[in-house]
């Protein structure tokens, strides 16, 4: 509960990813079109302030105690696909605004990979579990997640014998997944994904580790993401060229 407006705006402050460097002008944000997957600018269709229709007592005791949060339809310019975000707007000096994401509809960031296994349904669980955690101003959570996540893959598709992870990247390197081979340096981004996942579990006693910024996570997913396209995206595209060129010039399977 908050007492005042100041109260809001501090809670606003500390809590939520300002994302006012993503405003290209009144009209355009730069967002994640997850359906082209390419960020671009994408336009505003509709905003919509919370509290519009509140009733004359209300306008005239308690509208100075607040600021409304901001509801923003987004559509890409491509595709025509359509997200939200809610949004505080906050004004700062000179009369800047500020904007800071409570959420977003869906979750920011590329929820579902096709290229990411089915099975086992834990994989995209806690791929899943990451980005919402994200999207939810809970980086270090995210962290954890993630981690999750690489422990499925070196267990349940890679085969390693379960031991500590740092251990099983080790036993995984020269594996082969679906014709892909894992090699060292899937190990060592592997590595950085286990680590900042530890991190994110178990801060210890360095208060450093806990001021894992929404920053962090975002880094944290691009190299999870650099873990998933060497393992399940390149080998997915060579095989759909492969198999493409195959039926274009009607080249029968080797027997």
């Amino acid at each position: 509960m908050f007492q005042n407006d100041e109260e809001l705006r501090q809670y606003i402050l500390e809590n939520y990813t300002e994302v006012t460097d993503r405003r290209i002008d009144q009209s355009h944000w730069d967002l994640q079109c997850t359906r082209c997957k390419i960020t671009r600018g994408f336009q505003v269709i509709r905003r919509e302030v919370t509290g519009d229709t509140a009733t004359e007592y209300f306008r005239a005791e308690f509208v100075r105690d607040f600021e409304a949060p901001v509801t923003y339809v987004f559509r890409c310019p491509v595709c025509k696909a359509f997200k939200q975000w809610i949004l505080y707007e906050l004004r700062g000096p000179n009369e800047k605004h500020h904007f800071f994401r409570v959420t977003s509809v869906p979750s920011e960031g590329l929820e579902d990979i096709d290229e990411l296994p089915a099975d086992p349904p834990a994989l995209r669980t806690a791929y899943r579990q990451a980005t919402r955690a994200m999207d939810a101003n809970a980086p270090l959570a995210a962290a954890a997640m993630f981690r999750r996540a690489l422990q499925v893959i070196t267990r349940d598709l890679l085969g390693a014998t379960r031991n500590n992870l740092g251990r099983e990247l080790k036993q995984v390197v020269g594996r082969k997944y679906k014709g892909a081979v894992v090699t060292n340096d899937f190990a060592t981004v592997a590595y950085i994904i286990k680590e900042a996942g530890n991190q994110g579990a178990h801060p210890d006693d360095d208060p450093d580790l806990l001021d894992f910024t929404p920053r962090d996570a975002q880094d944290l997913q691009d190299i999870f993401m650099e873990l998933v396209s060497e393992l399940f995206i390149i080998p997915a595209a060579a095989k759909k060229a492969k198999d493409d060129f195959l039926a274009r010039r009607k080249i029968p399977q080797k027997p």
